[in-house]
């Protein structure tokens, strides 16, 4: 049976002497793996449209619950991130994120959603790139089945003052009710509004530098700890981010 449908390749691995098998996370059905028989030769028909990171519109042929893609056209290849080693780097990461959040057998869409949102908006350069990982990670957390309850106190059920997160149990209180990770107002405004907000404005707002490094922390903290994993892909980001601020500061 043939299908098509659009979908983003969130990971390619060589198989037997010419072939690809990708991880594809698609509109309708979630997270397939498909073969792309023949690629790795010459003149591949298929070659451009089944990059890592591509976004295409796939041509899929299933057969026992097996897929393999007969025709792949390109629609967004995202060509800001395969020039630029960090923004690729946190892309990678983005994808192995996703990877893991389309493991459930309930197919969200507003994954796929999500990770084109945050490829295209890194790819562009349109909004600082911290800012775009802060909101990816805990918008997928929450897409995840991790949204906090951070609107109120959880212990006195009022507007939290001084307001702190417990990442384990995904609570906000107020600094006098509970102990967590410390929010200032910056933060905790930005956290609200990552979970309220459509997907199409989720970057749309500014921080100084010293509430974006907060968000940043919890952001980060919180999605690894409800996912209960590293990711190497993050470890390789946050490397590539030290050896240029290292090289800046050597400049001075």
């Amino acid at each position: 049976m043939h299908r098509t449908e659009k979908g983003l390749i969130l990971r390619e691995a060589a198989y037997k002497d010419a072939d690809i098998m990708l991880t594809v996370l698609t509109e309708c059905d979630g997270k397939i793996s498909a073969a792309a028989r023949g690629v790795r030769r010459k003149n591949s028909k298929l070659t451009a449209g089944i990059q890592f990171l591509a976004y295409s519109e796939f041509t899929f042929f299933e057969s026992a619950g097996r897929f393999t893609v007969n025709e792949a056209e390109p629609i967004e290849l995202f060509f800001g991130l395969r020039n630029d080693i960090e923004k690729l780097a946190l892309a990678s990461y983005f994808a192995d994120v996703l990877n893991v959040a389309a493991d459930c057998e309930f197919v969200d869409p507003e994954l796929l959603r999500l990770g084109l949102n945050s490829l295209f908006a890194l790819s562009a350069g349109s909004y600082d790139a911290c800012i775009i990982k802060s909101c990816f990670e805990f918008k997928i957390a929450a897409l995840s089945g991790y949204a906090p309850g951070i609107k109120y106190c959880g212990k006195c059920g009022r507007a939290p003052v001084s307001p702190v997160l417990d990442i384990n149990n995904g609570s906000v209180y107020c600094k006098s009710c509970g102990g967590g990770k410390t929010l200032d107002n910056g933060a905790y405004g930005a956290l609200l509004y990552i979970l309220s907000c459509d997907l199409k404005r989720l970057f749309s707002f500014k921080l100084d530098e010293n509430s974006r490094n907060i968000l940043s922390n919890i952001t980060e903290d919180y999605l690894l700890s409800h996912f209960d994993r590293d990711f190497k892909t993050l470890t390789f980001y946050k490397s590539i981010k030290a050896a240029e601020a290292a090289a800046c500061t050597e400049q001075r």
